[in-house]
């Protein structure tokens, strides 16, 4: 299974916005002249970790700083998150990651029409407007890629319940956008490690993609 770019951002930014939402739709939006460098050095670094080339000079390890992350996501977020998603920011430490942002979770149920999706509904129906959400994972990396566990999320001062979380994931989400959180994110090519430290991502790399 190969990772596309999109699947390497996400990988990149610990894969945890993926509870939100998939690619849905652009929106562009200003910023200043620091956040844009940043958000294109993360380009950059994506560039390289997607590369398909086999005989590379050298297999530098990649580190990609949440100041970097969040700059990307500033900048790009717009193109990947759905509507009633916004202002999204991520903090990572060792094996442990956090993504943050404001949800309106009443326009975000809009985008699963089918009455049988109770999950968007419920969460609307407990949380009225526009609420800040808190994602905590843990994020393993293991030899076959990158195993990603929910362990919390909160939505203003109130903890989801870990069965409606698990409703979500499993009934919800997974089948419409084709992911199993039981199961390792692939590693790109040449990737054969991913560590997360205090405020950087390093992703470790070789001559061969660990089987």
């Amino acid at each position: 299974m190969k990772v596309s770019a999109r699947a390497l951002a996400a990988i990149a930014l610990a894969v945890l916005f993926v509870i939100l939402g998939s690619a849905l739709e652009s929106r562009s939006t200003t910023v200043d002249s620091g956040t844009q460098a940043a958000s294109k050095s993360m380009e950059a670094k994506m560039q390289i970790l997607g590369s398909k080339d086999p005989r590379p000079a050298s297999y530098q390890a990649v580190v990609i700083t949440t100041h970097e992350a969040n700059s990307y996501l500033i900048v790009h977020s717009g193109e990947f998150l759905p509507p009633g998603v916004g202002t999204p920011s991520i903090t990572v430490q060792p094996e442990h990651a956090v993504a943050a942002g404001d949800v309106d979770f009443e326009k975000l149920s809009r985008l699963y029409p089918n009455p049988n999706d109770m999950g968007p509904k419920v969460l609307a129906a407990m949380f009225p407007g526009t609420q800040h959400v808190t994602i905590t994972a843990k994020i393993q990396s293991e030899s076959a890629g990158v195993l990603v566990q929910i362990e919390s999320v909160v939505v203003g001062g109130t903890t989801v319940p870990k069965w409606l979380v698990d409703y979500i994931i499993e009934k919800v989400l997974q089948p419409k956008y084709h992911f199993d959180l039981s199961k390792p994110f692939p590693y790109p090519d040449h990737v054969t490690r991913i560590v997360l430290g205090s405020g950087q991502t390093t992703f470790l790399r070789g001559p061969t993609k660990r089987p």
